[in-house]
This record gives structure tokens, C-alpha cells and sequence, in this order.
């Protein structure tokens, strides 16, 4: 009995607070409701377009064709993304279609470009793939989105085919400008190459000119020349020992020879040489000087004779002869002026002739440059015969001497070589592995100029990766943006939550007695009896005014919201298609 009076007292309790508070509640649900509903309303309307891209995969296999454009996807569309939202592509799309023109007199250029990059959608979309080395599952991107939000759909769906088709053409140059980037690179490095290689070798050859023998190479050929000079010198040695043993054998032999053996006539007197005749007669000439004039028949006689007798033999240096006579004329005049005195007949021609000799004296001496070249040549056949010999000998020792001194020389000039043979291999060797290193290294870029070209043929041919757009940009019907039916329900649960914690709010501080119970609790006197609450006509009328009022809000609240969801969420007779439909599935489980 005691739960049923509590139940009906709670009851009544929240009677007497809907009956209290149903104004104010009433009067904020509807002030936020139809203000959610007005905004939801008044949002203008914005579509959206979208192109689906699919990244497809070079045609050509990898195994076959390398590409030259590496890297991730995601990379390369953010990459181009950039591109397209640069201000000038942005500001060219702005002024083609003629956007935000509503907004070009209260904003800059820059924040209307800001705002259109806010406009433009692009969303990734990923797959798990399986990676094809190392076998794991991954997520890769496979296709994205490319689109524009606005509030005209034939605009909006063109400026997202611009975007779309921005996306493909970049995506193409692109690709092209890395892979002719990438080829033109190479080229250039193989020509530095190739110029490379060109100097490396004109210095190689610079170099082997340089060092003809000292090479590794010529080491060989220079140690076997060192052999045959030093076999050359020690034969040489052997010949000079035995030619100075020759000569010395010949100089004895000559020693027991005359040169000047005398000549003997048919009666046995000894017939003095020529050159002994012409000092005897140059001598007999000044003793006839001395006592005649140059014009004496003997002085005439006897001078053309030693002129003829110079003309065959030459000059001879009659130096010693005439000192000599000079000598014993001076001590016989002396001798013969003491004792017949400075005046006698004979100390005069003695004087005379002593003068004579002194002048031919001085003229002998002119002729030394002469003598020089005439010598005494020896008569003896058996002595010409081994002075012969020995000069033989003595040329074939100077010859001798000079050919081993080539070879010392020659020998020297090769061991030169052969000591700065470790240096000069060590250069060469150094020249020898920078030239190699440059043949592999061109080697090596041939080869990736030729698969660069191919890829860059691929690319050119578009056989590479590409985009390819499965989706275009379809004409929106229906807005994208504002959803007004979430913006109402919003409002609704709003308002009808304002209502609801302002009645609580309003019914928490109202201090004034509400029930019997209240009364019997603040007075603590129990109360006897309750009188009910007596309606008038009017009052009933008014309740009854009321109740209708609310009855056509409610039925304008639902018309609202019937025409809304009509009109922007989808038509009636296709919700109502629905959920025949469903009904349907629901009789046929």
C-alpha cells in the first residue's frame, strides 16, 4: 500500500512540473529549435565532384625495363599536389571559372586562394598488397580522390575535371622531365668521362715517351742490355790488354831499329841525307856571307840550291846548328881578338859572320809554325814498317777507349734507368688503375644511359606508370554540404534539452509550496484533508486552446521536417520505395 501512494505521489509530482514548467519549456525548445531550423535553412548549399585516379603500374615488367623515377607514390602526388596548389594555378583556375566572386570584394587574393585550397579535396586511397620480396602484407595506395566543393554543381563538376586533369598532365611532364633529367645527366657524365679518359691516356703516352726504359714493361729488355754492355765491356777490356801488349812488343822492336840509317854508295862513302845537306849548306852560306856579297856567284849558287833542296825536303830547324856555330865563332873571336887585337882582319869576318848567324838565328825562330809540320821522316823501311804498326795499334787502343767509354756511358744511362724504375712504376701504376677506373666508371655509365634511355623511351610512350582516371567528375545532385537533417536533429536534441534543464533550473529554485506532503514537512502539523483544484469554463477553454496550439506546432514541426527530409535528404516515394522493400525482406525471413 505504501509503494502505490510513493508511486502516485512521483507521479503526480512530475505532473505538477509538466503543468508548471510546459511554458517555459515549450517556449526554448521552440526558440532553439526553429533557430537550428532557420540556420540549417539559411547555410547555403555546397556540392561536391570527385574524379577517382588509379595509379597503374608500369606495362612494361621491371625485369625488363627499369624506370628511372623512383620513390613512393604518396611522394610523387603530394609532390604534384603542390604543383596544383601553387597560387598561380589556383589563381588561373579563380579567374577561368570566376569563383568566390562574392568574396573578391572583401578578401585579398591571397586568402580567396587560401580559401579555394580549403575547397579542394584529395583523399588516398589504400589496399593491402602483398610485397613481392620480402612476402609481408602491406598498405600501398592504389587510387585517390581529386575534388572541388561549391556551391554551383556545373562549376563545381568542372573545375574538378581541371583539377583531375591538372593531376594527369603534371603527373606525364613530370615523369618525361626526370627521365630526360636522368638521361641528359648521364650523357653529360659520360662525356666528362670520355674527355677523361682521352687526357689519361695522352698523359699515359706523354709519360712512356718520358720514361722509354723505365717502364715495368721495359725492365726486362733494359736488365738483358745491361748483360750484353757488360759482356761488350769485358770483351772490350780483353781487346785494349791485348793491343797494349801488341804495342809494347812493336816499341821494343822499334828500339832496336835506326830510324836514320845512313845511305851508302857503290864505292862504300856514306851519302849524308837531305836534311843533314841543307843545315851543312845553310851554315856554308853564312860563312860565304860573311866574307862576300850577296851578288858572289858562289852566295848566288849556293842560295838557289838550298832553296831547291827546302822545296823537296821543307823546313828544317837548324836552331841547335847555328847556336852551336854561334857559339864556337864567339869563342874564336874571342881567342884571336886577345891575342891579335879588336882590329885584325880576322876578329872583323869573324864579327861578320857572328852577325850573320844571329840574324839567321831570328829567322829560324819565324819559322817554327812551318817546322811543326815537317818533321824528320825516318828513311829505315824496317823502321817506318813498325812506327807504322804502332800508330795502328795505338789508334785501334783509342778507338778501344772511346767505344768503352760509350759503353760505361750507355751502361750508365741503364742502370739510371733501372733505379728510378720502382718510382716510375709506382706514377705509371697510379696513371695505369685511374685510367681503368675510368673505363669501368664509363663502362658503368653506358650501361645506365642505355636503360636510362629506355625508360625514358617507356616514358615518352607512356608505358610507365601512369594515371588513369576509372571515375570522372559526375554533375552533383543533390548539396554535399550543409546536412541540414543532422543540423535539425541537432537543434532538436538541443532544444529539447534546454528545455527540459531550464523547467529543472526554474523548478529547483522555486521555494513555494507544491503539495500536501511539502506543507506537512515545513509546518510538521499532518494535513487533514486536500481541497482539488477547481477549473472555471474559461480556464478549460484556454487548456483546451493550448492543447490545439501545440497540436498545429507539432503538426507544422513534422510537416518541416517531412519537406526537409523531401527535399534534401531524398524524396518521398523513394523513401517510401525503401521501406516497402524492406518490409518486404522482413515477410520473406
Amino acid at each position: 500500500m505504501t509503494n502505490t501512494t510513493n508511486e502516485t505521489i512521483d507521479v503526480r509530482y512530475i505532473k505538477g512540473i509538466a503543468r508548471r514548467r510546459i511554458k517555459s519549456f515549450i517556449l526554448v525548445f521552440l526558440l532553439l529549435f526553429i533557430v537550428g531550423a532557420v540556420v540549417a535553412l539559411a547555410l547555403p548549399s555546397k556540392y561536391k565532384s570527385e574524379a577517382t585516379i588509379l595509379i597503374e603500374n608500369q606495362l612494361i615488367p621491371a625485369e625488363y625495363v627499369q624506370s628511372t623515377i623512383t620513390g613512393f607514390v604518396e611522394q610523387r602526388i603530394q609532390i604534384i599536389t603542390q604543383q596544383v596548389m601553387s597560387s598561380t594555378k589556383l589563381q588561373e583556375i579563380i579567374d577561368r571559372f570566376n569563383l568566390y566572386e562574392d568574396l573578391r570584394e572583401r578578401y585579398t587574393s591571397s586568402e580567396i586562394i587560401e580559401k579555394m585550397r580549403e575547397d579542394v579535396i584529395l583523399n588516398m586511397i589504400s589496399a593491402e598488397v602483398r610485397d613481392t620480396q620480402t612476402g609481408r602484407a602491406t598498405e600501398a595506395t592504389i587510387a585517390f580522390n581529386v575534388g572541388y566543393e561549391g556551391k554551383n554543381p556545373g562549376i563545381v563538376q568542372r573545375v574538378a575535371n581541371v583539377l583531375a586533369s591538372l593531376y594527369m598532365e603534371l603527373n606525364l611532364k613530370n615523369r618525361e622531365q626526370r627521365a630526360t633529367t636522368t638521361t641528359t645527366f648521364l650523357q653529360r657524365e659520360l662525356d666528362e668521362l670520355g674527355v677523361r679518359i682521352e687526357e689519361l691516356q695522352g698523359a699515359i703516352s706523354d709519360f712512356k715517351q718520358a720514361h722509354i726504359g723505365e717502364l715495368p714493361e721495359n725492365i726486362i729488355v733494359t736488365l738483358q742490355s745491361i748483360n750484353r754492355l757488360n759482356q761488350q765491356l769485358e770483351s772490350n777490356a780483353l781487346r785494349i790488354g791485348q793491343l797494349k801488349e801488341r804495342r809494347i812488343l812493336l816499341e821494343g822492336q822499334l828500339a832496336n831499329v835506326d830510324p836514320m840509317r845512313p845511305l851508302v854508295n857503290e864505292e862504300g862513302e856514306v851519302v849524308m841525307n837531305p836534311q843533314d845537306q841543307l843545315k851543312a849548306m845553310r851554315l856554308q852560306l853564312l860563312s860565304l856571307k860573311s866574307q862576300f856579297s850577296g851578288k858572289h856567284p858562289d852566295v848566288i849558287r849556293l842560295t838557289k840550291e838550298i832553296k831547291k833542296l827546302e822545296a823537296e825536303t821543307g823546313p828544317t830547324d837548324d836552331r841547335t846548328e847555328l847556336a852551336q856555330r854561334l857559339e864556337e865563332l864567339t869563342t874564336e873571336m874571342a881567342r884571336i881578338k886577345g891575342e891579335k887585337g879588336a882590329g885584325h882582319p880576322d876578329v872583323v869576318k869573324l864579327s861578320k859572320e857572328i852577325e850573320s848567324l844571329e840574324e839567321a838565328l831570328e829567322r829560324s825562330k819565324t819559322r817554327l809554325a812551318t817546322l811543326a809540320v815537317f818533321e824528320e821522316k825516318p828513311d829505315n823501311p824496317a823502321y817506318i814498317n813498325i812506327s807504322t804498326q804502332i800508330a795502328a795499334t795505338n789508334s785501334e787502343i783509342q778507338s778501344a777507349l772511346e767505344e768503352a767509354r760509350a759503353i760505361r756511358q750507355k751502361l750508365d744511362e741503364y742502370q739510371g734507368l733501372l733505379a728510378n724504375a720502382p718510382t716510375v712504376e709506382k706514377e705509371y701504376s697510379t696513371l695505369l688503375r685511374d685510367l681503368e677506373s675510368a673505363r669501368q666508371k664509363y663502362a658503368e655509365m653506358t650501361s645506365k644511359l642505355m636503360e636510362a634511355r629506355v625508360a625514358q623511351g617507356m616514358e615518352e610512350s607512356q608505358s610507365g606508370e601512369r594515371f588513369i582516371i576509372i571515375d570522372p567528375p559526375q554533375l552533383p545532385e543533390k548539396p554535399h554540404k550543409p546536412n541540414r537533417i543532422a543540423i535539425a536533429l541537432i537543434s532538436f536534441v538541443l532544444a529539447f534539452g534546454a528545455g527540459i534543464g531550464l523547467a529543472a533550473v526554474r523548478e529547483a529554485v522555486d521555494t513555494s509550496v507544491k503539495s500536501a506532503q511539502e506543507l506537512s514537512t515545513l509546518t510538521g502539523v499532518p494535513v487533514l484533508s486536500e481541497i482539488m483544484r477547481m477549473e472555471s469554463p474559461q480556464e478549460k477553454r484556454r487548456k483546451w486552446t493550448r492543447r490545439f496550439f501545440y497540436l498545429v506546432i507539432l503538426c507544422a514541426i513534422i510537416a518541416v521536417g517531412i519537406f526537409l527530409f523531401n527535399q534534401y535528404v531524398m524524396p518521398l516515394e523513394v523513401f517510401w520505395a525503401k521501406v516497402q522493400r524492406y518490409l518486404l525482406k522482413l515477410q520473406l525471413m
